[in-house]
């Protein structure tokens, strides 16, 4: 038996439970919470006793097994019965550290701070991330990867802007198709493909040495910059000829540029375009988001509202800001939201927008599409919709609607 003090003792523990748990998955999930992400003033030893606290409760019974990484990231395996409880307590975690660039969803929708396997469909995810860091915490580099990168700062932002004006881009564009299934029949058309910035990538190539997304509002300033690039970009990738409908996720600010314009006069004729403005921009710009929907409605194009969560679906009234699309990123939390208040349930909102409107994104696991198609969902983004694109294949050229 490995000692308890040997490096990588819980990851190695925590490889070996979910090992033996791969006969017997049902009904449990695991949740890893990124702690070592946090900022260092966030990070302290006595905050993160609090936050594993929090969770102690649930151990007895056996309804939660706690697992602390070497990196200082925790771990969970959770039953059935405790999944509400838990969900609460990350609720209440991301209250603790609200305003730590760690809670926020990633630039591309994705969840930085809460990583969840279910482990009837995903054990072998996790599984792979739980040995990956006991591979990084037997080689001694987990404490190396919880100091954070240092971020963005006035000084480096615009040098860094300068990088990516010039940079050539086009290795770090990605698309992803939304597809409508078919609730009676399972199949699947394609609605529009979503072309992005792999901020990640682009990083690592323009400036390894900083976070590009540590700070969101001098992340906001070079993410202009960016999408200036996308525009002159994707109008020449081959990926986008022939796709009736394609999405970009712009800020509102670039929507109302001569570069936005001059994008939209390079569009094949018949080619439509989805605009996804995020959530959290309309907290503080909802009157440039109405400015910005009427110029593209009347343009004969759509928006998008990107970024819904748990959260920001009972801060909006999604439904008055009257989108084409509205874009909700698939957590487990969606199975239990209830806004207390209005007792108004994740179904409800999804119904009050319009199920038809709806496309639920980040769908890895087939739980996600089954909740979606109940929920009357039927606009699915994600890796699970993989084996969908490839019998669907990229549209033709041609009008169609947006």
């Amino acid at each position: 038996m490995q000692n308890q003090g040997a490096k990588g003792y819980q990851e190695t523990l925590l490889v070996d439970t979910l090992d033996r748990m791969r006969r017997n998955p049902e009904g449990r999930k695991v949740v890893h919470l990124h702690l070592s992400q946090l900022m260092a003033q966030n990070r302290t030893s006595v905050r993160i006793k609090i936050v594993t606290r929090m969770f102690r409760t649930l151990e007895s019974g056996r309804q939660v097994q706690l697992f602390d990484m070497t990196n200082g990231d925790l771990v969970m395996i959770i039953s059935g019965g405790a999944q509400r409880d838990v969900n609460n307590i990350i609720h209440r975690i991301r209250k603790l550290f609200d305003g730590d660039p760690a809670t926020l969803d990633n630039a591309d929708g994705t969840d930085r701070f809460a990583t969840w396997f279910d482990l009837s469909l995903d054990s072998s995810m996790a599984i792979q991330n739980a040995q990956h860091m006991r591979r990084e915490a037997q080689e001694g580099r987990a404490e190396e990867n919880a100091a954070l990168i240092p971020g963005l700062t006035p000084a480096s932002l615009d040098a860094v802007q300068k990088k990516v004006a010039f940079a050539n881009i086009v290795p770090f564009i990605r698309d992803q198709v939304a597809l409508r299934v078919s609730p009676a029949t399972k199949e699947a058309s394609v609605e529009f493909y979503e072309f992005f910035l792999s901020v990640g990538d682009l990083q690592r190539a323009a400036a390894p040495d900083i976070n590009f997304l540590a700070d969101r509002w001098l992340f906001q300033d070079l993410s202009r910059t960016m999408d200036m690039r996308m525009l002159e970009t994707v109008t020449r990738s081959p990926h986008a000829r022939g796709t009736p409908r394609i999405s970009l996720n712009l800020n509102l600010e670039t929507i109302l540029t001569p570069a936005f314009q001059a994008f939209l006069e390079h569009l094949e004729e018949g080619q439509k375009v989805i605009v996804e403005v995020q959530a959290v921009d309309l907290l503080t710009n909802y009157e440039m988001y109405l400015d910005v929907r009427n110029a593209v409605n009347s343009m004969g194009h759509a928006i998008l509202i990107d970024g819904l969560s748990t959260t920001t679906l009972e801060m909006l009234d999604v439904a008055a800001m009257k989108p084409d699309y509205a874009k909700i990123s698939w957590a487990p939390e969606l199975l239990d939201l209830m806004d207390s208040p209005t007792n108004k349930s994740a179904a409800f909102f999804v119904q009050e927008i319009g199920p038809e409107k709806v496309v639920l994104s980040r769908c890895d696991s087939s739980s996600a599409l089954s909740w979606g198609i109940r929920t009357g969902i039927t606009l699915f983004q994600g890796h699970f919709l993989d084996a969908f694109k490839s019998k669907t294949r990229r549209p033709s050229g041609g009008r169609a609607g947006a």
